[in-house]
C-alpha cells in the first residue's frame, strides 16, 4: 500500500478542465489557519453505481458538493468519487498529511495531481493490518503529500467500501499530524486502560471471588463487549492476520458479538422465569441472528449482511432498555447493580450506529456515546461495592441456611435411623414372642387335631403376625429399602393358587366368590411376595365389607406387557368424597367411635406403596351401599423387569403362603441325625449350640433338639464365640439380634477362626429382608429362617446342613490324607482345604517322630487338643491318631512303591517303631503286607 504509481492522464483540453462546471474551490492552506483544518465542507462527492468509472471517466462527471463538516457514506456496494483543490500559501510548510477519519475504510484509492496537471500521482490503501504493528492505538488511514508554497494540486479519492461509514476528511502539517498522535496515544491508552482495567476485574472476581450467576453473566457480556470494542476501532483484526479482507470480517464478528453477550445475560438474569414465553422467543431469535451474521459474513461479504448486523445490535439495544423500564414499572424483579451499567452500555454502541446510519447527525452524538462508555465503566465500578455487600449477604445466608439444612437433614436421618431400629427391634421383640406361641400352637394341632381353640388361637396369632408385618413393609417402603425380587415363573397358576386359598373363607362368611382368568398359563416376570401381600389386602378388605350373600368377584386379564386385575365386592361402598384419601396411611373409611368394623388403616396404603414399587397403578370406584371395584394394573413383561432377574433361573411356579390355610406339615428324618456321632471326647450324640438372649426361646429350642443332641446354650454373641472355640460344636443355632455381639459379628467371627470355620450356622431372625439375608450369608451363614419359624422346619434345615457336612466328611476322607481333596476349579481354596494342607505339614515335620502325640499336634496348630479333635472329626470324619497314621501309611506305600528302602527301613523312616504292628496296619489299609506292595 506505500507503492506510488503514475498514472498517466491525457486531459482532453487544459480549457474543459478550468471552466468545468462545478469545480471545486481552491482550499487554502495558510500560516494563519489553525491546523488540523477539517475540509469535508469543501469538498465534492460524487456516486459511481457502476463501480467501474476510472479516474479519467470520474474527472468528467457532475460532483455534489459537501455542505457539512462530516460525512456518511451508507451500506453500499457502489463507490463513491471525492475532489477537492489544495493551494499553500504557507511558506513555511511543503509536507502535508490528509486524514480519513474513519479506521474500518475497506479501501481508499488517492489520487494528486503533480505541478503540471497533467499526471497523478495514485496511492491504494486497504484496511490497515502490518502496518499497526499490532498495537492497542486504532489509526486512520493517512496519506503524505507535497504541497509547496503557492502550488495549487487537484485531489481525488476513491472510496470502496461496502461497510457504511462515518468520518471527515483532515489536512495537518507534518508537526500537527505528530502531535495530534501523542494526544490519540494519551486518550486511547486512557480508554484501553479502563477497557483492560474493568476486563481484568471482571474475570477475576468471577472466577475467584464471586461465584453469582448475575455476576458471571455480566463478566462474560463484559469480555464479549470489550472484544466488541477492539474490533470497532480495527484493533482486533490485525491481531490475527495481516490480509485486510479476512481482518474486516474478523473485526465485524468481534463489534457484532456484542447483542450475543447482551442477549445472553438479559435472558437468564431477567426473563427466564420472571416474564412472558414470548421475551424469551425473541431473545433468542435476536442471538440467533446475530450468529447466523457472523457465520455468513464469512461466506458472503455483502453489505446487506452488515447492515443487518446494525440493526440487531440497535433494535436489541432498544428491546433490552424496554424491557427493563418495563419490568420497573410492573415491579418485576430487576438486578439493578447490573442493569444499569447494562444499559448505559447498550445506549452507547446504539447511538454510535444511529449516527453511522445517518437517522441522528447531531455532531456531539459521538461524544456522548463516549461518555456513556466511560458512565458504565465507573457505574459499575461504584456498584461493585454493593455487588460485593450483597454477595457477602447472600453468603452467609446461604451458608446459614445450609447449617440449618444439614442439621435438618442429620436430625432426619436421625430421626429414620432411630425409627428403623425401632421398627426392626419391636419386629425382633414381636416375632420372639409369636414364635413362643406359634410353633407350640403347631405342636399342639398336630398333637389336638380335634381341638378347635388351638385353631382359633393360631388363626390369630398369625393375624397379629400379619400385621407385624404390614407395619415393617410400611416402614421399610417410606425409608427406601424396599427392593424389587422379581422372578420368571406361571403367573397365572400362581394367582391360581393364591385365589383359591379364600374359597374357604367364603364359604364361612356365606359369600359368593367367583374368579377367573383370559390365560390359563402365563409365564410371566412378577414380584410374588408383592403381588400376593396386594391381592391379598384387596381380598381381605373385600371380605370384610361384603355382608353375608354378597358377592365378589375377581377377573385377571393378560395383555403383551401387563397383568390387570379386577376385584370387585357388593359391599357398603366408599363416599366419593373419601375415595382421594382412601389410600393414605392409617385413614379409615370407617372413622366413628362405634365403628362396624375393625381395622388399622394399614392395607390399602401399602396396597398403593406397593404398587407404585411395581411401577403399576391402581383405580377405584365406589358408590355406597353398591359395592367398590379395585383395579390393579402391573407390568409384568420382560422389558421392565429382565434386568432384576438372574438369567440363569429357570421357569418355574412360585409357591405362596395364605393365613387362612393350614399351616404345612414337614416330617423328619430321625434316622439320618442318629447316624451323625461324635466319637472323640466321650461324647455319644452331636453337639448343639444354641445361641439366643431369650431364655424362653433357648428352652423351647433345647425342648427340640434336646434328645438327640448334646445342647449347650449361651445368652449373647460374646459367650456363644467362647463356647463355640471350647467346644466346637457340630452346628450353631444362632440369634440375629442379640445385646453385646449381634449374629452378624458372631458369624463372621466364627467363620473367619480355622478352628471354627467349618461349622455349620443357622440364623434365626425377625429382620427377614433380602438385605439382611445377603448381608448373613455374605458373613458364612449356611441357612435363614425368619421368625415365627415351625419346629419341624428347623429340624430340616438342621438335619440337611448336618448331612452336607457328612458328605463332606466322607470326600475328605475317601480321598486319603497325602492328596487334597478335588475342587472346582476357584481361584482360592477353601479355609477348610487352607486347615488340612496346614495339617499335613505338620504331620510331614513330624513323621520320623513316634512320640508325635495330640498334645504336640494341636500345640502346632494353635489349638487346644480337643478342639483340633473335634475339627478333624467334623472335616474328616477321623480321629487325631488315625489321622496322623493313615499319613504315615500313605507316606510309606509311596516310598515302598519308589523302592526307597528295606520294608524296616521305610516303616522306621514314617515314625513306626514296631515292625510286625506297621506290617497289621498297612496289611489292614492296603490289603497287602509291605512286601507284597509295589
Amino acid at each position: 500500500m506505500n507503492k506510488y504509481k503514475w498514472s498517466r492522464i491525457i486531459l482532453f483540453t487544459l480549457f474543459c478542465v478550468i471552466n468545468y462546471e462545478g469545480y471545486p474551490q481552491e482550499i487554502i492552506l495558510s500560516s494563519d489557519r489553525k491546523l488540523p483544518i477539517n475540509i469535508t465542507t469543501s469538498i465534492e462527492i460524487f456516486r459511481d453505481s457502476s463501480s467501474q468509472l476510472s479516474l479519467a471517466q470520474a474527472i468528467t462527471k457532475n460532483y455534489q458538493k459537501s455542505t457539512k463538516d462530516h460525512f456518511v457514506f451508507p451500506y453500499t456496494n457502489d463507490t463513491f468519487w471525492v475532489r477537492f483543490n489544495l493551494k499553500n500559501t504557507n511558506s513555511q510548510n511543503k509536507k502535508w498529511f490528509l486524514i480519513w477519519g474513519n479506521p474500518l475504510v475497506e479501501q481508499l484509492d488517492f489520487y494528486i495531481s503533480d505541478s503540471t496537471n497533467w499526471r497523478f500521482l495514485h496511492k491504494q490503501q486497504k484496511i490497515l493490518t502490518h502496518e499497526k504493528e499490532r498495537k492497542m492505538i486504532d489509526q486512520e488511514p493517512k496519506f503524505a503529500f507535497e504541497l509547496g508554497p503557492q502550488q495549487t494540486k487537484t485531489v481525488y479519492i476513491k472510496l470502496t467500501s461496502k461497510r457504511g461509514h462515518y468520518g471527515n476528511l483532515r489536512i495537518h502539517s507534518a508537526e500537527s499530524y505528530y502531535k495530534s498522535r501523542l494526544d490519540d496515544y494519551a486518550s486511547q491508552s486512557f480508554f484501553n486502560g479502563l477497557v483492560f482495567f474493568r476486563l481484568f476485574l471482571v474475570v477475576t472476581l468471577s472466577l475467584f471471588v464471586i461465584k453469582d450467576l448475575p455476576f458471571r453473566l455480566y463478566s462474560l457480556h463484559t469480555v464479549i463487549k470489550t472484544f466488541a470494542f477492539w474490533g470497532y476501532l480495527n484493533i482486533a483484526g490485525p491481531w490475527f492476520t495481516d490480509d485486510p479482507d479476512l481482518a474486516k470480517k474478523i473485526d465485524f464478528v468481534f463489534y457484532n458479538s456484542v447483542t450475543i453477550g447482551a442477549g445472553i445475560f438479559v435472558y437468564f438474569t431477567q426473563i427466564r422465569g420472571r416474564l412472558p414465553k414470548i421475551h424469551s422467543i425473541v431473545a433468542l431469535t435476536i442471538i440467533l441472528v446475530t450468529i447466523f451474521e457472523s457465520v455468513i459474513i464469512f461466506v458472503d461479504y455483502q453489505w446487506y449482511w452488515l447492515k443487518i448486523g446494525v440493526y440487531s445490535i440497535i433494535v436489541s439495544a432498544v428491546y433490552f432498555s424496554v424491557l427493563y423500564i418495563y419490568c420497573i414499572a410492573k415491579k418485576i424483579t430487576v438486578e439493578k447493580y447490573y442493569a444499569i451499567p447494562f444499559i448505559l452500555g447498550l445506549l452507547s454502541y446504539a447511538l454510535l450506529y444511529i449516527r453511522l446510519l445517518g437517522w441522528i447527525e447531531y455532531g456531539p452524538l459521538y461524544s456522548i456515546a463516549y461518555l456513556l462508555f466511560l458512565s458504565e465503566i465507573f457505574v459499575f465500578v461504584i456498584f461493585l461495592g454493593r455487588i460485593f455487600r450483597n454477595t457477602e449477604q447472600n453468603k452467609r445466608l446461604a451458608e446459614q441456611k445450609l447449617t440449618f439444612n444439614i442439621e435438618q437433614s442429620t436430625r432426619l436421618k436421625e430421626l429414620d435411623t432411630l425409627k428403623t431400629t425401632f421398627f426392626a427391634n419391636i419386629s425382633h421383640e414381636f416375632r420372639t414372642p409369636l414364635t413362643l406361641i406359634l410353633s407350640p400352637l403347631n405342636d399342639l394341632q398336630r398333637e389336638f387335631p380335634k381341638r378347635e381353640i388351638f385353631r382359633i388361637m393360631q388363626q390369630n396369632a398369625e393375624r397379629l403376625l400379619a400385621l407385624i408385618n404390614q407395619l415393617l413393609d410400611l416402614s421399610k417402603l417410606e425409608a427406601g429399602k424396599m427392593t424389587v425380587e422379581i422372578q420368571r415363573a406361571d403367573l397365572s397358576q400362581f394367582l391360581r393358587q393364591l385365589l383359591a386359598s379364600f374359597e374357604s373363607l367364603a364359604q364361612s362368611k356365606s359369600i359368593v366368590f367367583q374368579y377367573e382368568q383370559s390365560h390359563p398359563t402365563r409365564i410371566d416376570y412378577f414380584d410374588a411376595d408383592k403381588l400376593e401381600k396386594i391381592v391379598t389386602n384387596l381380598l381381605s378388605n373385600a371380605f370384610k365389607f361384603t355382608p353375608e350373600k354378597g358377592r365378589i368377584e375377581v377377573r385377571v386379564d393378560y395383555t403383551e406387557r401387563d397383568c390387570i386385575i379386577k376385584i370387585k365386592d357388593s359391599g357398603i361402598g366408599i363416599a366419593a368424597e373419601r375415595l382421594p384419601v382412601i389410600f393414605d396411611r392409617f385413614y379409615q373409611a370407617d372413622q366413628g367411635t362405634n365403628r362396624n368394623f375393625e381395622g388399622t388403616g394399614i392395607g390399602l396404603a401399602l396396597v398403593k406403596e406397593l404398587v407404585d414399587v411395581l411401577r403399576g397403578r391402581i383405580e377405584v370406584q365406589s358408590e355406597l351401599g353398591k359395592g367398590s371395584t379395585f383395579v390393579v394394573t402391573l407390568p409384568c413383561d420382560a422389558a421392565t423387569w429382565r434386568q432384576y432377574l438372574n438369567k440363569n433361573e429357570p421357569v418355574r411356579v412360585v409357591g405362596k403362603t395364605v393365613i387362612f390355610e393350614q399351616p404345612v406339615e414337614y416330617q423328619v428324618d430321625f434316622s439320618v441325625l442318629e447316624e451323625v456321632v461324635a466319637a472323640e471326647v466321650g461324647l455319644d450324640l452331636p453337639i448343639l449350640l444354641i445361641v439366643e438372649d431369650n431364655p424362653d426361646l433357648r428352652q423351647y429350642v433345647r425342648g427340640i433338639f434336646g434328645e438327640r443332641y448334646q445342647v449347650e446354650e449361651a445368652q449373647d454373641g460374646e459367650e456363644g464365640l467362647r463356647k463355640a472355640f471350647e467346644v466346637v460344636p457340630d452346628i450353631v443355632i444362632c440369634d440375629l439380634m442379640m445385646p453385646r455381639l449381634n449374629g452378624f459379628g458372631f458369624c463372621q467371627a466364627l467363620k473367619t477362626d480355622p478352628r471354627t470355620n467349618h461349622i455349620p450356622v443357622v440364623m434365626l431372625t425377625a429382620k427377614a429382608t433380602l438385605e439382611d439375608r445377603l448381608e448373613g450369608l455374605t458373613l458364612g451363614a449356611d441357612d435363614y429362617l425368619a421368625k415365627p419359624f415351625s419346629s419341624a422346619e428347623l429340624q430340616i434345615r438342621v438335619q440337611n446342613l448336618l448331612q452336607q457336612r457328612r458328605v463332606l466328611q466322607q470326600k475328605y476322607g475317601q480321598n486319603g490324607v497325602l492328596t487334597t481333596p478335588p475342587l472346582v476349579a476357584v481361584k482360592e481354596p477353601s479355609m477348610d482345604d487352607v486347615f488340612l494342607g496346614k495339617a499335613l505339614k505338620v504331620v510331614e515335620r513330624y513323621i520320623s517322630d513316634s512320640s508325635f502325640d495330640v498334645e504336640t499336634f494341636a500345640g502346632a496348630m494353635s489349638m487346644t487338643s480337643v478342639q483340633l479333635r473335634r475339627k478333624l472329626k467334623a472335616l474328616t470324619d477321623q480321629t487325631v491318631t488315625v489321622f496322623v497314621r493313615n499319613y504315615r501309611l500313605e507316606k510309606a506305600a509311596d516310598l515302598l512303591r519308589s523302592r526307597a528302602g528295606t520294608v524296616s527301613d521305610i516303616a522306621y523312616q514314617v515314625g513306626f517303631e514296631s515292625l510286625p504292628y506297621f506290617s497289621k496296619v498297612f496289611q489292614e489299609r492296603f490289603g497287602k503286607a509291605p512286601s507284597e506292595w509295589h
